[in-house]
């Protein structure tokens, strides 16, 4: 990147920010200086500025909740409302438990189909059942698929 092209984008993200910290101040100059730079300021940098008129675009979004003394009555309120965010965050706590679980036990199963040569189950009488290479195959597949869907 050039320098006058650094220097642009670096008075285009400027003029970006006050825009946004002032949303009235919609009228901007343009100019260059003696080194190639085009500036973008809220005055005049040189007498032959090119005036910029920008339209800012105000969605219209409720201004958050103000952090207040909450009034008589809302302390019932408040109190189940805590009571949900903590629960929530409870829940949100066994969620993501459960998700390491899950992911751990996955990856300890594709770990052990991929490293040992016989796989085997045993039934109730201790007899072995020795896993076929198909259904290794597709034990394979199932923990990659149980992988990606619990290690996110």
């Amino acid at each position: 990147m050039s320098r006058g092209r650094k220097g642009l984008s670096i008075t285009l993200c400027g003029a970006m920010l006050l825009i946004a910290l002032d949303a009235t101040a919609t009228r901007f100059y343009k100019s260059v200086d003696e080194n190639g730079n085009v500036i973008f300021s809220d005055r005049p940098a040189v007498a032959g500025a090119e005036q910029i008129e920008i339209e800012v675009f105000t969605p219209d979004v409720a201004p958050p909740p103000a952090a207040s003394k909450p009034a008589e009555g809302t302390t019932k309120n408040n109190h189940a409302s805590n009571k949900e965010e903590k629960d929530a965050e409870k829940d949100l706590k066994t969620l993501q438990a459960t998700r390491e679980k899950n992911c751990k036990t996955a990856k300890d199963r594709l770990h052990k189909l991929q490293t040992i040569s016989r796989l085997y189950s045993e039934d109730d009488k201790g007899n072995r059942t020795y896993v076929t290479d198909e259904d290794r195959v597709k034990q394979l597949a199932d923990a990659r698929t149980a992988i990606s869907e619990w290690c996110k």
